[in-house]
């Protein structure tokens, strides 16, 4: 009786396992789709906010690209939803975007920041540079966070200046 269970249970497993993977493969077109839309959405977002010349364009550009950005990292991992008998079967998906939006999100900050500084609002660029360097402290970005160091820099020297 208990290996007629058994093995009942273990059908049952591999039915269940089929039908999610066969489940899971229908709706790859639909995937795609929303991915490649997504893709032009941030990729134009983007594009947008480095032609911009007004700064409340640029910041709010940046900010729709500091959003998908946290998103993409906050993405529920499987980890989270398998059972631990099938984690080590599966390997968490790649991001389908054909570019870096952490990397977008940091330029778009940084330009919106120069916007700020041409048009004389100190406080909005201090903000812009400093979410570069708060958001972006892996080392992958460091030519970014290097750029807001030096740009917070610069204008905490002009400041000074201006006050003497």
């Amino acid at each position: 009786m208990g290996t007629m269970r058994n093995k009942t249970l273990s059908l049952f497993a591999i039915l269940v396992t089929a039908l999610s993977a066969v489940g899971c493969q229908s709706g790859a077109t639909t995937s795609v789709r929303y991915d490649n839309v997504r893709f032009m959405d941030v990729w134009s977002t983007y594009t947008h906010c480095l032609s911009a010349e007004d700064i409340q364009v640029a910041m709010l550009d940046s900010s729709k690209l500091r959003e998908v950005s946290r998103i993409q990292t906050t993405r529920s991992s499987l980890e989270t939803i398998l059972p631990t008998s099938l984690k080590n079967m599966v390997t968490q998906p790649g991001s389908r975007l054909a570019v870096d939006v952490h990397a977008m999100a940091a330029a778009c900050s940084l330009h919106a920041g120069d916007l700020a500084l041409s048009a004389g609002e100190p406080d909005l660029a201090r903000d812009q540079f400093r979410e570069v360097l708060h958001s972006h402290t892996e080392s992958d970005y460091s030519y970014y966070t290097a750029q807001a160091r030096e740009r917070l820099t610069q204008l905490e020297l002009t400041l000074q200046a201006a006050l003497r």
